[in-house]
């Protein structure tokens, strides 16, 4: 049985072989575990380049990756040949370190290649760049063809400190002496200070938006906005139930991600799936598929026809193991089997060729599949 190629819309391979930090409360008690492991020594070139490939090995075709190494996570990605967007982290609360981070960022995306070669940037999140620098990352992304992605409306504390200037980021920030990232409290949710910072109307592609009100919501739609969804991240620190089938009857674009190790049982997409499809039974799991797949193309602007099986299509696809009697089963019924847990990835293809996975396969079907790829 064939699904279309995933796409995991949202990952930190930088990161790559990190275990789970247990979820804190306040949620910076996490951020501040997470610059710790930032800090260890590790090949994150190497670690990054085996993640991709076991990313690849179970259906996924592309990545939106978030690379706050200085190129290394780009580097392992692009040396296993797996697709995507590798988006350069921009961090900097102070004025002067955000814009020195901009312009280093803008460099390393010149020695790669440009916007030509799949690179964008990432403006970390609200709390963690200043916020006069924010219009000037809209502006490169748009002058050079950048893609754009951002951390967004993931706490409900990151919006307190958006619409008030306190809680918990003010100790987090000042305790790392820092300061803050603006100088007065702008007043507004993250979705509306994203937008009034020109990001939306740039492209840029929403991370998390798990604290949403429906003025978010419309604003998303407006702007035709892609939000990326990570499951097992919400699952994680216990968020509230995400709003993303609101997303999508609002016509917001939901794109699916499994965002890092450090808050996540892992990072396999396939995986990720089949734990949604079991805590939202009431969704068709034809549009989880269609989410996973079409969803994260048009998050990433990667050609969203890649996405359909069709006669001629020179698609990207997964080939999973089939139930009994599959041929008289109706597409829904055979989507809800696949992520059920009961299917097993076997073979990806990248653009109708398979790219690895032939031993697993019994030897009808690896010649039936050779005859049919030399025949298209």
């Amino acid at each position: 049985m064939l699904l279309p190629g995933l796409v995991n819309a949202h990952s930190h391979l930088d990161l790559s072989g990190a275990a789970a930090l247990p979820a804190t409360a306040p949620f910076t008690d996490w951020l501040a575990g997470v610059g710790g492991i930032r800090s260890a020594e590790r090949d994150i070139v190497e670690s990054a380049y085996r993640e991709s490939k076991s990313l690849a090995s179970r259906g996924v075709v592309a990545v939106g990756d978030i690379d706050g190494s200085g190129g290394g996570g780009t580097a392992g990605r692009r040396r296993s040949l797996l697709g995507g967007v590798s988006y350069i982290e921009v961090l900097g609360v102070r004025r002067e370190s955000a814009r020195a981070q901009l312009a280093q960022s803008l460099a390393l995306i010149d020695r790669i290649g440009g916007g030509a070669q799949a690179l964008g940037l990432s403006p970390h999140a609200p709390y963690s760049v200043h916020s006069e620098v924010l219009p000037e990352i809209a502006r490169a992304a748009k002058s050079r063809g950048l893609r754009l992605a951002m951390h967004l409306a993931e706490t409900a504390e990151e919006t307190r400190f958006m619409l008030r200037g306190d809680g918990p980021f003010v100790e987090f920030l000042q305790s790392a002496g820092r300061g803050l990232p603006f100088t007065d409290p702008p007043g507004v949710r993250p979705i509306a200070f994203a937008d009034e910072a020109g990001l939306l109307a740039a492209g840029c592609v929403v991370i998390h938006g798990s604290d949403l009100d429906d003025d978010d919501i419309a604003r998303l739609a407006a702007h035709r906005a892609s939000v990326v969804y990570c499951h097992g991240t919400n699952v994680h620190f216990s968020r509230p139930r995400h709003r993303f089938p609101e997303l999508l009857a609002a016509g917001v674009n939901v794109a699916f991600g499994t965002d890092s190790g450090l808050s996540n049982s892992g990072v396999d997409l396939f995986d990720e799936l089949c734990k949604l499809r079991t805590d939202w039974m009431e969704l068709d799991a034809m549009t989880l598929i269609r989410c996973a797949s079409w969803g994260g193309r048009v998050a990433l602007q990667h050609e969203p026809a890649a996405a359909l099986l069709q006669p001629g299509s020179q698609a990207d696809a997964l080939l999973v193991s089939a139930p009994a009697s599959a041929e008289s089963r109706t597409a829904s019924d055979l989507a809800g089997w696949a992520l059920s847990g009961s299917a097993v990835p076997l073979l990806t293809f990248h653009a109708g060729v398979p790219s690895g996975g032939h031993e697993v396969l019994s030897g009808p079907l690896r010649a039936f599949l050779d005859t049919a790829v030399r025949h298209g």
